[in-house]
């Protein structure tokens, strides 16, 4: 049996203790946050576009903040459902976040408009982590950040298909000091034989979106780096030579990304660095949808439980 942190899901009340209304109060009225987008052009010519946000409350204690880059994962970008009031929380919280596009993942210019299909048709796991080493850079340069950032304390997080792109980015990158992975998923290469035959043979593999019949079309780049770089993609050798601060928090009920998964990476790690929390009841999403226009119970609960996880290492 793996020794897991497990929680149960947090209810809403509908009462509030005085502090607890003195504390939204205050930070409802006295925060200063500033959000500021930002694109930075990557070696494949394209665009990656993120927003950094950060409360100078915080920095006008005379240390700069550390950062938190986010990861969105599989057909999610910067501006879907939470991401955003992620990116906000964790700045309320002390730190600088960047919630970001990855350059492939078909969001341009207009920032919740699917218009790049042909970018998203090419995007792979390595493009991917790409985007986020050249992101590491351009904050270490002082192209992101410069003032506000300190480039010593990087962090990293990812939901899903971004948690193992965070967790192989913080494995390769000294830079990045401590990870956190939500719903992460346990292996990049997801596909039987049998899909992988009929991806080959026409030359795509189709991805409905929710809301309409039109599929998103996953080229066959995809494919082909998985098992091109098969070594490196490997997420739970990824963990095993990590070697840094490590937080798991997976559903119990997720279903895209079985909470197997998670077990399995948690079971690899050093058990001294890594901390496996597991949401009863909780699915892919924590209970977030988009579009967020209330907070969700659960994703607050994993919010709060990823702050004080890089307070405490960063």
């Amino acid at each position: 049996m793996l020794p897991k942190f497990r929680h149960h899901i947090p209810t809403i009340r509908g009462v509030l203790t005085l502090e607890e209304g003195l504390g939204i109060f205050l930070r409802l009225n006295f925060r200063k946050m500033t959000e500021t987008p930002v694109e930075l052009q990557m070696p494949s010519g394209v665009a990656l576009r993120g927003d950094l946000r950060f409360d100078v409350t915080h920095l006008a204690k005379g240390r700069k903040l550390p950062l938190l880059i986010v990861c969105h994962g599989f057909k999610a970008f910067k501006d879907w459902g939470p991401f955003p009031a992620i990116g906000r929380r964790f700045a309320e919280a002390g730190f600088a976040s960047f919630v970001f596009n990855f350059s492939h993942n078909g969001i341009g210019p207009e920032p919740r408009k699917f218009s790049e299909r042909d970018k998203f048709y090419k995007n792979t796991v390595s493009l991917e982590l790409t985007d986020v080493e050249e992101l590491v850079d351009a904050v270490i340069a002082g192209k992101v950040g410069a003032g506000a950032v300190d480039p010593a304390r990087i962090g990293i997080v990812g939901h899903s298909r971004g948690g193992g792109v965070a967790i192989v980015a913080a494995c390769e990158r000294e830079s990045i000091k401590a990870v956190a992975g939500w719903s992460t998923v346990g292996r990049f290469d997801r596909y039987s034989e049998t899909m992988k035959a009929r991806w080959r043979m026409q030359g795509y593999l189709g991805s409905n979106s929710s809301k309409s019949s039109d599929p998103f079309r996953i080229g066959p780049a995809l494919l082909d780096d998985i098992e091109a770089n098969a070594k490196r993609l490997d997420l739970e050798e990824a963990v095993r030579r990590l070697k840094k601060p490590l937080l798991l928090v997976h559903g119990s009920a997720d279903i895209p990304v079985p909470l197997d998964e998670a077990s399995r990476l948690f079971e690899v790690s050093d058990k001294s660095m890594t901390k496996l929390v597991v949401l009863e009841g909780a699915g892919h999403m924590y209970g977030a949808r988009h579009p967020y226009s209330h907070p969700a119970p659960v994703l607050e609960h994993v919010i709060e439980i990823t702050t004080e996880w890089f307070t405490h290492h960063l």
